[in-house]
């Protein structure tokens, strides 16, 4: 017991008090274990396991003693734990998972009505040759499915897939563009997915018809769902769907159990919905890996196969290119090819095993951004030049605490830094200080990883800058905005739906640290296009190579299930 937290030990003593509550006696050999399997259940869902394998340390025959008592159940139960198929979980996360797979079941019982001659002819057009093959094949799924999953690492096509795929509805389906949305977890994802699909409609050089029809606009996931402050629900749920005959997220690798499970609830069956995301990045910080656990169905026997489409191709990562071989080769954990990158460092790579970053170093790096708040004339032209040369450059640690955390960085750059820069303090804020917004707010429209500059204006006086969807930038006190944190350095997580030229990973000295895995160091990798520097040992590097993310859930066992049991109810009404 003792080396689980405060929380999931008094999560175990509320079992026992209910238990005592509703007259029920636990033996002390019963209690011992009741108490271990809770802390053990309520551990592993704040690492993120959703659906936790029953532990070794309880024996079938005591697991059956403990579903007598009034805090575990199998399925369906109205108890705190719930057991089945060899798993357990905290019943909120059964609830969710099992609403969840029978949402998805049914949407895979649909098939959409397509003009197939009419379609192929156009998807001939688009995708001439067979080095498209996959994104034709992903356009083509979605024609005829209400749910697809598309996944793919950076630069595999996904928005342009995505594009194409929205021509394909528009023109073709006369779908009203008004009833399409986009979306992603956070408003930096969904910024980035706005310009995605802007940059794409210029690269296919579609008609100026076309493209005025194509919606590009994008909401947080929160804000099309409609947040309720202080309810768990949303607005729009199975009662009160969303208007939208196609609903289409990106980065969904971000999005945990609960949000799914919602988002899903208020999208009609017979809409479409189409999840992107990349099933080798970092799950959510909350609890599930949901996309990974989807995308990771049994690819000839699942009936989930059908809905899911993984792009292979990179289109940014130049085959010989240092970025593509090495997220690709900690993706398949080819450690040695990770060794003979590492000392060869082909172009695009560097690699330190010292942790240690130099003053030249980040003068350099942020040069032309120190050169352009130097500059800074109180003329709104400048802003965009402004941003772009902060977002040229990110440093990346997937710690918060410690010399290599967040938190120490953060402080060691700005007082390096402050001082080459103008002359405008402010207590913490001074003149060029970028800062992440850290938690939502609805009414100013800041959302969890906005990024602002703070900059003077003519009188002296000091305002944060945000850049919004449509191009334009908002100015804001220092003293309105809410939580918010300084962002010259940031997490591995919080970089997930961003990518910069170039970027400097740090990674932990202790090759132990429970932080670190392959998912991890994939995603830190994959957020540079140009550039990255990686600093750690060479152990520590490999040791994040070794560890996986398990499953976090029983959604493929139990959305097969509910096929079954719907085929096999259909079959005995006939």
């Amino acid at each position: 017991m003792e080396h689980y937290s405060f929380l999931d030990q008094q999560f175990a003593a509320l079992l026992v008090r209910l238990c005592a509550e509703c007259g029920y006696v636990l033996s002390a050999a019963q209690q011992e274990k009741l108490e271990l399997l809770a802390c053990y259940t309520s551990s592993a869902t704040r690492q993120g396991i959703i659906a936790a394998p029953l532990p070794q340390f309880i024996s079938a025959q005591e697991i059956e003693a403990l579903l007598a008592s009034p805090v575990i159940g199998q399925a369906n139960a109205y108890t705190p734990l719930i057991i089945e198929q060899g798993h357990i979980w905290l019943n909120r996360y059964w609830q969710y998972e099992q609403h969840l797979a029978t949402n998805i079941a049914q949407r895979l019982q649909l098939k959409l009505v397509t003009d197939s001659t009419a379609l192929q002819t156009t998807l001939d057009n688009w995708f001439p040759t067979s080095s498209q093959d996959l994104q034709r094949h992903a356009v083509k799924r979605a024609a005829s499915l209400p749910f697809l999953i598309i996944s793919g690492g950076p630069g595999t096509g996904k928005t342009t897939t995505v594009t194409r795929l929205l021509c394909l509805l528009i023109e073709h389906f006369k779908i009203n563009p008004q009833r399409i949305k986009l979306a992603a977890p956070t408003g930096k994802a969904a910024m980035r997915m706005q310009e995605a699909i802007r940059q794409a409609k210029t690269n296919l050089q579609l008609s100026p018809e076309l493209a005025a029809l194509i919606p590009e606009q994008g909401s947080t996931l929160h804000r099309l769902l409609g947040y309720i402050p202080g309810k768990v629900g949303f607005r729009h749920h199975a009662h009160y769907p969303l208007p939208a005959d196609v609903v289409i997220v990106d980065e969904a690798s971000m999005i945990d159990i609960s949000l799914m499970s919602h988002l899903f609830a208020a999208v009609r069956p017979n809409a479409r919905l189409i999840l992107l995301g990349d099933r080798d990045q970092l799950a959510s910080v909350e609890t599930g890996s949901i996309f990974r656990d989807l995308c990771s169905v049994d690819a000839e026997t699942h009936p989930l196969n059908e809905h899911i489409v993984v792009l292979e191709k990179s289109w940014r990562f130049d085959a010989s290119g240092g970025i593509g071989q090495l997220a690709k080769a900690v993706r398949d954990q080819q450690e040695q090819t990770i060794l003979d990158i590492l000392h060869l460092t082909p172009v695009g790579v560097t690699w330190d095993p010292s942790p240690q970053i130099s003053e030249q170093y980040l003068h350099h790096v942020w040069q032309v951004y120190l050169q352009q708040v130097k500059a800074w004339q109180q003329d709104l032209a400048q802003l965009p030049a402004l941003f772009a040369a902060f977002n040229q450059f990110r440093l990346l640690t997937p710690l918060r605490k410690g010399s290599l955390g967040t938190e120490q960085l953060n402080q060691r750059i700005s007082s390096l830094l402050r001082r080459v820069l103008p002359n405008r303090f402010q207590g913490p804020w001074f003149a060029g200080r970028p800062v992440m917004i850290t938690e939502n707010d609805y009414r100013q429209n800041l959302f969890n990883g906005d990024i602002g500059l703070s900059l003077p204006e003519a009188n002296g006086q000091l305002r944060v800058w945000f850049a919004e969807p449509n191009g334009n930038f908002r100015a804001f006190a220092p003293v309105r905005l809410p939580a918010h944190e300084t962002a010259w350095a940031m997490t591995i997580h919080k970089s997930q739906g961003s990518e910069f030229e170039k970027v400097l990973l740090v990674l932990p000295e202790d090759a132990e640290a429970q932080i670190l895995g392959r998912e991890l160091l994939y995603t830190g990798i994959t957020r540079a296009r140009r550039q990255i520097d990686l600093m750690g040992k060479e152990a520590v590097i490999l040791a994040a190579v070794r560890r996986s993310l398990p499953a976090t859930s029983c959604l493929a066992w139990r959305i097969q299930a509910r096929l079954e049991s719907a085929q096999s109810s259909q079959t005995q009404s006939e």
